[in-house]
């Protein structure tokens, strides 16, 4: 079990919106792209056989009082804890998603060095990161038409197929529901493969 971060701009956030507008353009007819919304996630991943708890109350410190992770001025984070994150992670209310990570290692070794320079973390092990786009879309029949969008708007295909995935540096994970946090660790932590559905 990991704690998990989760910041996204609480100011226009200019790349959502290009993307957004460039999605729209995109489509098929029938097909619209209402809402598109960029989240950043943190994974802190203990060390094996840690219990998470032990660093949990200081990473939370260091999230609140620096700027490790978030600019309070144009940012805004949920933090939740290995033991209240739940075993399910949820799209927001009518949204699906693509959890976009890079096909390299996942890890940023960067981070953690500064953090734990300034903040005792016993048993933090890693900090990996990935980006999830928040997608708000309705299809001709009034669903959300979720694999037409994927196909158009997910991992780049051709000129008008892909937008939110480089399929050469980034591997996705299909947000289509509820999806077990064991799944999107095992997605982060393990070599990236050809992108999944949970």
């Amino acid at each position: 079990m990991s704690a998990v971060l989760l910041t996204r701009l609480k100011i226009t956030d200019l790349t959502a919106l290009t993307a957004l507008e460039a999605g729209q353009r995109m489509l098929p007819e029938g097909h619209t792209l209402e809402r598109v919304v960029r989240e950043e996630l943190f994974l802190f991943e203990p060390e094996p056989g840690a219990d998470p708890a032990s660093f949990e109350e200081n990473l939370h410190e260091a999230i609140e009082t620096s700027n490790f992770f978030v600019n309070p001025n144009k940012e805004r984070f949920r933090f939740l804890t290995s033991g209240e994150r739940g075993d399910k992670w949820s799209p927001p209310e009518g949204a699906w998603g693509i959890l976009a990570r890079s096909r390299d290692d996942t890890r940023d070794e960067g981070l953690r060095a500064r953090l734990l320079r300034e903040h005792p973390l016993p048993g933090l092990a890693a900090v990996r990161r990935a980006r999830a786009w928040w997608l708000w879309t309705r299809g001709p029949a009034g669903d959300s038409a979720r694999e037409v969008f994927y196909e158009r708007l997910g991992p780049l295909r051709g000129p008008a197929h892909g937008l939110l995935v480089n399929p050469h540096a980034e591997a996705s994970l299909k947000l289509f529901g509820d999806v077990a946090w064991k799944d999107v660790e095992r997605f982060l932590a393990e070599p990236a493969l050809q992108p999944v559905a949970a």
